[in-house]
């Protein structure tokens, strides 16, 4: 019952953000960021193979995922809600872990031009580390608390397109970002400063 609930809500904020004269629409992202410190390391070896390779997990690298909407106050400015996914899980043959982090932000963007604008604002991440088999004790496994972080973000969107955002048509974006936040597990701290370099869809 609730994931109806939860797909008739969506559903409905897809309708009131096409709806014809709205500022609203929404938008998906994907990037590749480094950076952070190492929560874990060592070596695994991999299923089939038997191959031994070294992994490392660290909370700012990896592939980054959001969607989220934007909401247009002004022709010079926007701003931007999203909630993000990121899974760094590496899997060996006698267990495996896995590092999840889910970012909620909130930004704001000027437009300095029809197709550049920069952003900034603020950002919460949930994190929780898995593990299985041999790994299954270590003490790392559990919730990490993060700080309040901040974001940065650059812009370049083709196809400007003019008037509001109701008469906008699809765009394509590239982004680059920069990330400072910190995460702390039993006493544990573990900085999450990271760049990303990424593209962002607006429909």
């Amino acid at each position: 019952m609730k994931k109806v609930l939860a797909g008739l809500l969506v559903c409905g904020a897809c309708v009131l953000a096409h709806a014809e004269g709205s500022n609203w629409r929404f938008f998906a992202a994907a990037g590749m960021s480094n950076g952070g410190d190492t929560i874990a390391s060592g070596t695994i070896t991999t299923v089939g193979s038997g191959s031994v390779v070294p992994f490392e997990i660290k909370p700012g690298t990896g592939t980054q995922f959001r969607v989220g909407a934007d909401y247009r106050l002004s022709e010079g400015l926007t701003l931007q809600g999203s909630i993000g996914r990121a899974v760094s899980d590496p899997m060996g043959m006698n267990g495996s872990m896995e590092f999840t982090t889910t970012p909620v932000e909130f930004l704001g963007f000027v437009n300095l031009t029809e197709a550049f604008r920069l952003g900034g604002g603020l950002r919460k991440t949930y994190a929780r580390m898995t593990a299985s088999g041999i790994s299954a004790g270590w003490s790392g496994v559990g919730d990490y608390s993060s700080t309040l972080g901040t974001v940065l973000e650059a812009q370049y969107l083709f196809s400007a397109s003019e008037g509001k955002s109701s008469t906008a048509k699809p765009q394509l974006g590239l982004s680059v970002r920069w990330v400072n936040e910190s995460f702390s597990h039993d006493g544990a701290n573990f900085s999450g400063r990271h760049y990303e370099v990424g593209v962002a869809f607006y429909y």
